[in-house]
């Protein structure tokens, strides 16, 4: 017997893992900023700028996602 996932399940899993997307964008810049490195004069690298605007973008880009799916499947008050 094979039990088939309703609409609300896909919704919900969907929304999960728009969510861990984030999560993940989100750990990628404090990963940035933990290990961020800094030249003679005081400013960063040119890998930790560019570390930092790969995660501002992924942070954004997931952020963008999870708003437009919200839009979309709005989430249930609960009963």
């Amino acid at each position: 017997m094979t039990i088939e996932p309703t609409e609300f399940d896909m919704i919900a899993l969907a929304r999960r893992g728009l969510q861990a997307h984030l999560d993940e964008a989100i750990a990628e810049d404090e990963f940035a900023s933990r290990f961020a490195m800094v030249d003679k004069r005081g400013e960063l690298t040119g890998e930790s700028m560019l570390a930092y605007r790969t995660a501002a973008e992924a942070i954004r880009v997931a952020r963008d996602r999870l708003a437009r799916f919200n839009l979309l499947y709005p989430e249930r008050a609960a009963a």
